[in-house]
């Protein structure tokens, strides 16, 4: 994997502006691969102190020719292609390669404002943070976005992640992309490119905490992003993250927050409860109230949301959605614990 050696003078400085290595892991983002190079390289921190790097991971598509040909007033990005497939052997190598003080994590399909990078540098300065990240923010193009948007920005949704509801700024457990001090990687090890199934950043981050050190949310930095368009294609995705926060757990041995318990343990009392009507049929009763009372829940705090948005039609978009987050997340993280995962390289998105 290699190894990063960090020389005490190419610490963040805490009075100029320090270098920055911007990493873009892609794979086959021919759409979006052009938008995110203007975005990056239009960012209002000084031009000479950033460097901008593409990792392609095999993209059969157009991206890594439109990266390599790309340039705007004479500045061009680092293109890198690997002879393997992985994100996190995408980030990994885009690291090893970088120069700057700070790397920051950009993937294709997010949207950032022109001065993203410079409130990522000054909070990581200010708070004295490993790393630091914004709010995750969708953008809502149709009703079945809107609704899968407004879910995964609400509690019922997501629990606690304060990246995704925004509540206050502060150190938290994770934040989405991030924002880090080189020498972190020094300490704690490069991204976990042996584990079959993980959440790559969720394990960095417990990985930084454990090693004494933090993660920090700043709520006026903003990374916006298209929810999916469909709900068997966002089903999918959370299928994905609950078999990808089970991997974090079979590695650490322990969960980050209470959220990522409840839909797994939902799941299994629904089961455990079906299962015994076949020894008391009294349990039958016990069974409809559970899945009753989510319903109701359900219900009452999507017609809340869909009444505030002066939306009544989300309503059962807004249901749905729910259902696919929680019970999406449930099933792909018992069939991660209890089924074995073929080895491969995951590029998920």
């Amino acid at each position: 994997m290699g190894s990063i050696i960090v020389d005490e003078k190419m610490r963040v400085n805490q009075t100029k502006n320090p270098s920055v290595s911007i990493i873009i892991p892609v794979r086959n983002e021919e759409a979006n691969i052009q938008r995110i190079l203007e975005q990056v390289f239009n960012q209002d921190y000084p031009p000479h102190c950033i460097e901008v790097i593409v990792v392609d991971g095999q993209s059969t598509d157009r991206t890594a020719e439109i990266a390599s040909s790309f340039s705007i007033s004479n500045r061009t990005p680092v293109v890198m292609r690997l002879s393997e497939r992985g994100r996190a052997q995408g980030l990994n190598r885009g690291i090893l390669a970088a120069k700057g003080e700070v790397i920051v994590r950009i993937d294709a399909r997010t949207f950032i404002s022109g001065d993203y990078i410079s409130r990522c540098v000054e909070t990581l300065i200010r708070t004295r943070a490993d790393n630091v990240g914004g709010i995750q923010r969708p953008i809502m193009e149709s009703r079945r976005q809107d609704a899968i948007g407004i879910a995964m920005c609400h509690p019922f949704g997501v629990g606690n992640a304060q990246f995704l509801l925004g509540h206050s700024s502060g150190f938290v457990d994770s934040v989405y992309l991030g924002c880090f001090r080189r020498e972190i990687f020094n300490k704690v090890g490069l991204f976990d490119e042996q584990a079959v199934v993980i959440s790559e950043d969720s394990d960095m981050n417990q990985r930084i905490r454990a090693a004494g050190g933090s993660v920090y949310l700043n709520t006026e930095i903003e990374a916006c992003f298209y929810p999916r368009e469909t709900f068997g294609g966002f089903w999918s995705l959370y299928y994905r993250y609950g078999g990808a926060r089970a991997g974090n757990l079979m590695k650490h041995r322990s969960l980050t927050s209470w959220r990522q318990a409840v839909p797994p343990v939902f799941l299994l009392t629904v089961v455990s409860s079906v299962v015994l009507t076949l020894f008391d049929y009294r349990f039958v009763y016990l069974s409809v109230m559970i899945l009753a009372a989510y319903a109701l829940a359900s219900i009452l705090i999507s017609t809340a949301i869909a009444i505030k948005n002066r939306k009544l039609v989300l309503i059962p978009l807004l249901m749905c959605a729910f259902s696919c987050m929680h019970f999406g997340w449930a099933l792909g993280f018992w069939k991660r614990l209890l089924v074995p995962e073929k080895a491969g390289r995951y590029w998920g998105n």
